[in-house]
C-alpha cells in the first residue's frame, strides 16, 4: 500500500491522548486552567489524581510536580509516558502527599485535578490504553479521500517497532550485532563513530548500561519485524491461537509451531544470528533470555472524518480517533498509512 505525506503535530491540539484503565477514562479539559481542588483527609497513602499536560515531556513534568510538592519523584507513581508535544491526561499517584503544596500547585502547562485516595501506587504497567484524538495535516485531496478508505476496511495492524529504534541509518542494529557476536573492539569504533557523547570510550564496559541495551534491544525488535512481515506476506493468520506472538529472540526462546516457527528459525538465519548468541556471558546484564510481543494489534472505536485545513491552502486535514492497547503507540499504527515530514 502506498503511503501518502501528511504533517503531525503541527499544533500541540492535534495530537491529544487521554489515559484508560477500566472505567477510569481520562478526559481532557474543555479549558486549560487548573481547577479549585477539594481533598478530604484519609488514612491511606496514596493520593490519585489526572495529570494534564501539554508541550512538556514527562520527565520535566514528574520533576516539577515533585519540587513544587516538595516529595522526591520517587513518590510519584504512572502507569505510562506521554508524548512531549501533545495534549495528554493520564493518573498518577503520590505518596504521603503535602496537601497544602498541591492546593497551591500552579503550572502554565500541567493540571492535576480528580482526587482520589488509594492503598497502593500506580506502577507502570497499570492501565488498559489510551484513546487518541488525532489530527493530520497538509494532504493532498485526492489523497485524502484514497487514505481515508484504506483507513476505514483496517481492524488491525503488525505491532511493528518504529525506526526510532533503530538509530540513524540503523546504526543501533550494526553496534547490537557486533556485540552479539562478541566483536567487541569493532562494536566500540562503531559506538565512537555514531554517537559524539561516547567518542572517547576505551571499552565497552565504559558505555552506559541503558545505551548497550538499546543496542541489543534494536537487534531484537528488528528480527521481530522481519518476522512478522513475512508471516504476513504468505498470509499466516496471526489472530490463530499460537500464532499472536512474535518473538524478542534471546538465548531461552523456543521457536513457534508450524510454518511461523520455521519464519523465526530463517529470519534468525538471514541476520546471520543463533540464539546461543543473546548470552553474552562476558557481560551479565546484557544475557538476554528473550520474551514474546503481540504479532498484530487490534484497533477500537475507530472514526475518520476528512475536512478543509485552515491551516494549509487547498489541502485537506483528516481527524482520526482511536483506541489502542497499552503499550502500542498512535505513531505505530499511523505510518502504516502516512509519511510524516
Amino acid at each position: 500500500m502506498e503511503k501518502i505525506q501528511a504533517k503531525l503535530k503541527y499544533k500541540t491540539e492535534d495530537f491529544i491522548v487521554e489515559e484508560i484503565e477500566g472505567d477510569w477514562h481520562c478526559k481532557i479539559s474543555d479549558e486549560f486552567i487548573q481547577p479549585k481542588i477539594r481533598i478530604d483527609p484519609s488514612e491511606k497513602p496514596f493520593l490519585w489524581c489526572e495529570l494534564e499536560k501539554r508541550d512538556i515531556d514527562h520527565f520535566s513534568t514528574i520533576k516539577e510536580i515533585a519540587n513544587q510538592l516538595q516529595a522526591t519523584p520517587f513518590q510519584i507513581g504512572y502507569a505510562g509516558t506521554k508524548d512531549k508535544k501533545a495534549h495528554t491526561v493520564q493518573r498518577i499517584s503520590i505518596e504521603k502527599p503535602n496537601i497544602e503544596r498541591i492546593l497551591q500547585f500552579q503550572h502554565p502547562n500541567i493540571i492535576l485535578k480528580n482526587f482520589k485516595w488509594n492503598k497502593r501506587k500506580i506502577k507502570l504497567g497499570y492501565l488498559t490504553g489510551n484513546h487518541f484524538k488525532i489530527i493530520l495535516r497538509d494532504i493532498d485531496k485526492k489523497d485524502a479521500m484514497k487514505i481515508t478508505n484504506q483507513i476505514k476496511k483496517t481492524t488491525y495492524f503488525p505491532n511493528y517497532f518504529g525506526p526510532q529504534r533503530f538509530g540513524i541509518n540503523q546504526g543501533n542494529i550494526k553496534i547490537g550485532k557486533q556485540i552479539l557476536k562478541r566483536n567487541f573492539d569493532k562494536a566500540v569504533k562503531l559506538i565512537q563513530e555514531d554517537s559524539s557523547y561516547l567518542s572517547n570510550i576505551q571499552n565497552l564496559r565504559q558505555v552506559p548500561r541503558k545505551t548497550l541495551l538499546i543496542y541489543v534491544h534494536s537487534v531484537q525488535s528488528i528480527i521481530f519485524n522481519d518476522i512478522v512481515t513475512q508471516a504476513l506476506e504468505e498470509n499466516l493468520n496471526l489472530e490463530l491461537k499460537g500464532q499472536t506472538t512474535g518473538i524478542l529472540a534471546g538465548y531461552k526462546t523456543r521457536f513457534s509451531q508450524g510454518r511461523l516457527g520455521e519464519i523465526e528459525q530463517e529470519v534468525l538465519k538471514q541476520h546471520n544470528l543463533e540464539l546461543e548468541d543473546f548470552n553474552i556471558t562476558e557481560i551479565p546484564f546484557l544475557r538476554i533470555k528473550g520474551s514474546f510481543r503481540k504479532a498484530i494489534t487490534t484497533i477500537n472505536d475507530l472514526k475518520i472524518e476528512t475536512e478543509n485545513d485552515e491551516e494549509f491552502s487547498e489541502s485537506k486535514k483528516i481527524i482520526l480517533e482511536f483506541t489502542l492497547p497499552s503499550g502500542v503507540y498512535a505513531t505505530t499504527f499511523l505510518e502504516n498509512f502516512f509519511i510524516f515530514d
